[in-house]
């Protein structure tokens, strides 16, 4: 009796995995398979973020006509841009993570300007740009400032979406006043040497 239990439980082991080897599965899909086993959401997205970690720029200025700038440009981890497209069965999503950028200007020993220009500042001062899906960068104007006589912030502010790239120009005198103003080109494209 104890060797018919014996050879019933190894003749059941033996069909068990015979019968267990995927042949149902050779004709589906990985995304049947994946769908049966309610993993398709958990493969069908790519998200990458752009940039990965937290990044800080800061610089330090002091122009011949007299203004000291410093600014300090940083990414905003919890504000995004989006940029999705499907491309076969997987979604991919880039995000894109927003810059600001803290600038204090000073001239003859007195602070003249202290501003954080991101979005809300540029629409402030030009409520005409589409700032919606838009990343902005800004940096010193060195040359256009000497030529004016002030300060001249560049911002180069680029549309996600439909991958434009729209320039300003932040003129800023010895008071602190400032002019906001749209140019064709960044200065760097423009200047000839």
């Amino acid at each position: 009796m104890k060797q018919f239990i014996f050879l019933l439980v190894i003749a059941t082991i033996g069909i068990v995995s015979i019968s267990c080897d995927g042949r149902d599965r050779v004709f589906k899909t990985n995304t049947e398979v994946l769908i049966e086993n309610k993993l398709l959401d958990s493969f069908s997205e790519n998200i990458t973020y752009v940039p990965e970690t937290y990044t800080e720029v800061a610089t330090d200025t002091i122009l011949y006509n007299g203004f000291h700038v410093k600014l300090k440009t940083y990414t905003i981890m919890d504000k995004h841009i989006v940029n999705e497209f499907k491309q076969d069965s997987i979604v991919y999503k880039k995000y894109y993570r927003e810059f600001v950028t803290d600038v204090i200007v000073t001239m003859n020993d007195k602070e003249i300007f202290n501003e954080r220009i991101d979005k809300e500042f540029i629409h402030k001062h030009n409520n005409n740009l589409q700032l919606n899906k838009a990343i902005i960068n800004v940096m010193v104007n060195q040359v256009s400032s000497v030529k004016n006589h002030g300060l001249v912030l560049s911002a180069m502010i680029k549309d996600i979406q439909n991958e434009t790239i729209t320039f300003c120009d932040i003129l800023i005198d010895s008071e602190g006043n400032l002019v906001l103003k749209e140019v064709q080109e960044l200065y760097a494209f423009n200047e000839q040497t």
